[in-house]
């Protein structure tokens, strides 16, 4: 537990992480094991508008806060004057970027806890009074949950809960009761091109799914890459897919949920669907999936083309061009997998 902090006494939290969609899913756990620990503790989350809508139905927070990272001196105003008359026992900084700092200080809370000393980059160090102990780097959600127990908060739920609203739910099953078979849905992209799978590997991955009388889905956001993207797998492809590239971060978070596979590169979407508890074949060449890959599931489903013999733990770094290292035989045997030991019932299993 935090030396000088007693957990009776705390009645308002602030939780700053504002962006990345992977990360804040890790921090969804987190709010959960917040309010687990601190139930009578008001509870405000700084995020990022794309972050919000993901988590909006969730009930762990009271309040939110959205920041908008591309707003000029007249955002850091109005932010400024919200957090004016505030005054909190207790902020949690999971984020160690510049901008998620300068939030910090405009905050006043007793205490400001963020990471320790060697994981503090950008000069987090700088802007908190409390550090969390210093450890070895492992799997980001579990970095959060250090914040948690450095806290004296034991025996936490590990729980995401996004809570779908009657209409998304309706959606849902109007969108896959209308496909002629159970779907495997691909993300057809992450947030960098070295992240991605190459097309027509996508396509073959299509076909082969269409053969075992599956249905190929394709999801994704609204974006000019992931529909051109989507349209160049379906060129490719004998068995043209279902394209559902959503517009909105809760349109997507509908068609994962409703699907029977993901298959995903390292993207927000890959922990959302993990989160969702939908068996998810994973593709890591690019980055660590020691730290950033599925988490506590379907490690079983993983194709690890990143980690190689003396390869540093969990700790934060890339490799360029892996991402071809991952076959379409690859795949097709995690397909086989996910089938075999999530699909079947048992007694088809051999």
């Amino acid at each position: 537990m935090m030396k000088g902090f007693n957990p009776e006494t705390v009645k308002k939290i602030c939780v700053i992480r504002t962006s990345a969609l992977g990360d804040v899913v890790h921090a969804m756990a987190l709010m959960n094991a917040l309010k687990h620990g601190f139930p009578k503790a008001e509870i405000t989350w700084v995020l990022q508008p794309l972050a919000y809508d993901m988590v909006k139905y969730q009930g762990a927070a009271d309040h939110y806060v959205l920041f908008n990272r591309k707003g000029g001196r007249g955002h850091w105003s109005e932010l400024k004057a919200r957090f004016k008359e505030e005054e909190y026992d207790l902020l949690l900084m999971l984020q160690v970027s510049i901008k998620a700092s300068a939030i910090s200080t405009l905050i006043r809370a007793k205490h400001k806890l963020g990471f320790d000393m060697a994981r503090s980059r950008e000069c987090q160090w700088l802007f908190s009074n409390r550090r969390i102990p210093k450890r070895t780097p492992g799997h980001v959600q579990e970095q959060f949950f250090e914040f948690i127990e450095h806290l004296g908060v034991t025996d936490y739920p590990v729980a995401w809960n996004f809570g779908f609203t009657p209409e998304e739910k309706a959606k849902r099953a109007a969108f896959f009761d209308a496909l002629p078979s159970s779907a495997f849905t691909m993300v057809v992209a992450s947030s960098s091109p070295d992240k991605d799978w190459p097309v027509e590997r996508c396509a073959e991955i299509v076909d082969y799914i269409a053969s075992k009388g599956y249905t190929p889905v394709l999801t994704g956001g609204p974006s000019d890459r992931e529909k051109e993207l989507a349209n160049g797998i379906c060129r490719h492809a004998k068995q043209k897919p279902v394209v559902a590239l959503q517009n909105g971060i809760r349109g997507l978070l509908t068609t994962l949920s409703g699907s029977s596979v993901v298959i995903s590169p390292d993207t927000g979407p890959l922990h959302m669907a993990v989160a969702l508890d939908i068996p998810t074949i994973s593709l890591f060449g690019y980055s660590n999936p020691r730290r950033c890959g599925p988490y506590r599931r379907y490690h079983d489903l993983l194709i690890d083309r990143f980690t190689e013999e003396g390869d540093d733990g969990a700790r934060r770094y890339f490799k360029k061009d892996r991402m071809h290292l991952i076959t379409v035989d690859d795949v097709k045997e995690k397909v086989d997998l996910a089938i075999l030991k999530y699909l079947l019932p048992p007694a088809a299993r051999g």
